[in-house]
């Protein structure tokens, strides 16, 4: 039989964070939508409890993009590192197998990031297989995220001809995740993974390696700095004198206006250019409030501008 999506795939043309062959997704089309992607996994994996958390902006405007979801790793890996092969039909010596493989390459992995890579690369390729409805990205899986296609579904649990949305499945310490990907703003032309971005951009300035799904990292040293929210506002509140709550940091706008007005025009800059560069190569608008900067400072940066959205102010300067 024909996989749905893939006869999708032919037809939809508005785009999509990683397939580019998806739809938004109207706000009450998601839950119908949720209950249909989890039922589809639950045929395939019987023993597994899906129990998502919905990370980001999803339901909170009338449409979303994509659809990100948070499942706890303790799904896939116990506390002592062994890893939930039954619960996922892993055959152990395949498993074994690509294990090795990417031990092999990993340079600052741990044994518990690779072993839950392998099991993600193997699930996603075991759902390309054996469901109709729901297609992987088989090159990005493994990442700490599997990425899927899957049809939309109205309120009456119809599908809704030629459309699908991508569900990202993150898996991690779901405290971290709903930290990582949250923001209680949304206006203008700001979204959520505006104010994530920033805080990537705090953190590299300070030699610092944010993960949406693990934590901080030392670039230098390779420690773990920080594995919860209240660790990660510490690190930047030392790193840069500054007093930040944790509502300022969930906010893209009390952030920014907080830095602006604490921080040095140097220091200020320097996250503003590591910033702009981060989402130079992401596929969204820059904040309106920052778009001056980018034009002054485009060619310094070297800002290409090619993934800004068609309406974007600032598409009469994407370069080749």
């Amino acid at each position: 039989m024909i996989s749905l999506i893939k006869i999708l795939k032919t037809v939809i043309t508005e785009g999509g964070n990683v397939f580019g062959t998806t739809s938004r997704i109207k706000k009450e089309y998601i839950e119908p939508t949720l209950s249909k992607f989890t039922s589809e996994l639950k045929k395939i994996y019987p023993k597994v409890d899906f129990k998502f958390n919905t990370l980001g902006s999803v339901g909170k405007k009338d449409e979303s993009g994509d659809i990100d979801l948070g499942m706890d790793v303790n799904q896939f890996i116990t506390k002592d590192g062994t890893p939930l092969l039954d619960n996922w039909n892993i055959d152990e010596a395949e498993f074994n197998a690509l294990y090795d493989k990417i031990r092999g390459r990993a340079i600052s992995s741990t044994e518990a990031q690779s072993k839950l890579r392998a099991m993600l690369e193997l699930i996603a390729i075991n759902l390309e297989k054996k469901s109709d409805y729901i297609d992987t990205d088989l090159k990005s899986a493994g990442g700490g995220s599997i990425f899927c296609t899957f049809p939309q579904y109205d309120e009456n649990g119809k599908i809704i001809d030629d459309k699908a949305v991508q569900i990202d499945i993150n898996v991690g310490n779901l405290d971290w995740l709903n930290f990582s990907y949250y923001s209680n703003t949304y206006k203008d032309n700001v979204k959520g993974l505006h104010r994530t971005q920033l805080m990537v951009a705090m953190f590299k300035v300070l030699d610092k390696i944010f993960s949406h799904g693990t934590g901080v990292k030392d670039k230098k040293t390779k420690e773990i700095v920080a594995t919860n929210p209240q660790e990660a506002l510490a690190v930047l509140n030392k790193g840069y004198g500054l007093n930040l709550s944790q509502d300022i940091l969930n906010d893209y706008f009390e952030l920014m206006d907080s830095l602006k007005k604490n921080l040095s025009e140097e220091k200020l800059n320097q996250i503003l250019d590591a910033y702009l560069k981060i989402l130079d190569s992401t596929k969204t608008d820059i904040p309106l409030d920052l778009q001056k900067y980018w034009i002054n400072n485009q060619s310094r940066l070297g800002l290409k501008g090619k993934l800004l959205p068609d309406d974007s102010n600032l598409t009469k300067y994407k370069t080749t």
